[in-house]
C-alpha cells in the first residue's frame, strides 16, 4: 500500500465519519410548511418557502 491508498482510506474515513454525525432532515408529516402550517411544503423542504425556514431557523436560535 503506497501514501495513495493511505490518503484515500483517511479520506474516506473523514467521510463516513462527516455523514454518520450530520443531524437528520426536519420532514412534514402532513405536506404543510412545519412553521406556517399554511401552505404545502416545497420539494425537498419542510417548509413552504425559504423565508418561514429562516424565521424557523431564526426562532430555534433565540430559543433553543
Amino acid at each position: 500500500m503506497d501514501i495513495i491508498d493511505s490518503a484515500n482510506e483517511i479520506n474516506e474515513l473523514h467521510i463516513q465519519t462527516s455523514l454518520s454525525n450530520r443531524k437528520p432532515a426536519i420532514k412534514s408529516h402532513n405536506g404543510m410548511c412545519i412553521w406556517c402550517h399554511e401552505e404545502p411544503v416545497a420539494p425537498n423542504s419542510a417548509y413552504c418557502s425559504k423565508d418561514c425556514g429562516d424565521d424557523h431557523e431564526q426562532y430555534k436560535r433565540k430559543n433553543g
